[in-house]
């Protein structure tokens, strides 16, 4: 069930209008007949069309779809767009019987037929909006679901207590190692300023190097070895993927499977059947049950927007984590 703005209703109702205008003049040119009279009638009818699409959708929004089975939706709602386009047109027939706005000579068998081919037109343009529509609101919830992983990024990376080990950490480095403070520092830089940006999707390329900017600073609090290791084949690395997908995996690999101490973190990513897959392994503790928290519960949001998925197992001491989806 997909509820229509008010601003997309007079979206949808100017390109009503506009139809009418257009095929009205059209015919009053091919007749040679009186423009205005012509109009007058195509727009009267694309508004009748357009009332009567508003009506039908607010009704089966509130009190039809919502009862019917999955399977009956889309049918219904192509019937009811039908219907509109049907009446709207004859609605225009008869008030030009009775008004005479135009002049022309139509039988109501021909305009019954008329009448049939705009409620067509009218339920094929009712489902491209539709499917337009959805697309918008995908991409509207897409990008939600990321302002809330930034949120969470950014409240876990600036929090006072990450800020001031990872900055006492570098102050230590100072005197040991100047270079990898300064590129500590810089790799601290840039992970803030990348959290800033609102792109929903980025390349897998893109996500490795965010990732590693993060693996330079979350570094620092490693209290033992900790290895990673990226396998990813060269034809995907274009393929686009949920900003910080790899970093929620990462860093759940970290604090739950290795809890910050030695250990092995591999990320491989290749293409199976026109799937993209990206495996997260680590060999730490594992679980023989996981309670999903709001990193891997907001991931698994952003995947099903792109037609992915997320899942996991734990066995022979390697846990892993699957990101599925299409390639895009």
């Amino acid at each position: 069930m997909l509820r229509i703005r008010v601003r997309e209703w007079l979206y949808i109702l100017l390109l009503a209008l506009l139809l009418g205008f257009s095929i009205s003049g059209f015919v009053a040119s091919l007749h040679e007949r009186e423009l205005i009279p012509f109009v007058s009638l195509g727009l009267l009818t694309a508004f009748y069309i357009f009332i009567l699409s508003l009506i039908t959708t607010e009704i089966s929004n509130r009190w039809i779809i919502k009862f019917l089975p999955e399977i009956l939706r889309t049918p219904t709602s192509l019937l009811l767009a039908y219907l509109s386009g049907f009446l709207g047109a004859l609605g225009g027939y008869f008030t030009n019987q009775f008004m005479g706005l135009a002049s022309m000579e139509l039988p109501l068998s021909k305009a019954l037929t008329l009448s049939a081919f705009l409620g067509l037109m009218t339920s094929s343009l009712g489902y491209l909006l539709y499917k337009l529509l959805l697309l918008q609101r995908k991409e509207e919830e897409s990008r939600r679901l990321l302002l809330e992983e930034q949120i969470r990024n950014l409240e876990s990376q600036i929090s006072p207590h990450f800020m001031f080990n990872t900055l006492n950490a570098i102050a230590e480095l100072i005197w040991q190692d100047q270079e990898k403070a300064e590129s500590s520092l810089l790799s601290l830089a840039k992970l803030l300023r990348k959290s800033l940006y609102l792109e929903p999707y980025i390349t897998l390329e893109e996500e490795i190097d965010l990732l590693k900017d993060y693996w330079n600073v979350i570094g620092l609090r490693f209290r033992g070895q900790i290895e990673l290791d990226i396998d990813i084949e060269d034809e995907i690395l274009y393929q686009k993927v949920p900003k910080f997908s790899l970093q929620v995996l990462v860093e759940n690999a970290l604090k739950h499977g290795l809890k910050l101490r030695e250990g092995k973190i591999k990320i491989k990513a290749y293409k199976r059947g026109g799937r993209i897959i990206v495996d997260v392994e680590d060999n730490g503790s594992g679980f023989e049950s996981i309670r999903e928290g709001v990193g891997l519960k907001n991931l698994r949001e952003r995947l099903k927007l792109c037609g992915g998925r997320l899942s996991y197992w734990s066995r022979e001491g390697v846990t892993t984590f699957r990101l599925e989806f299409n390639g895009m």
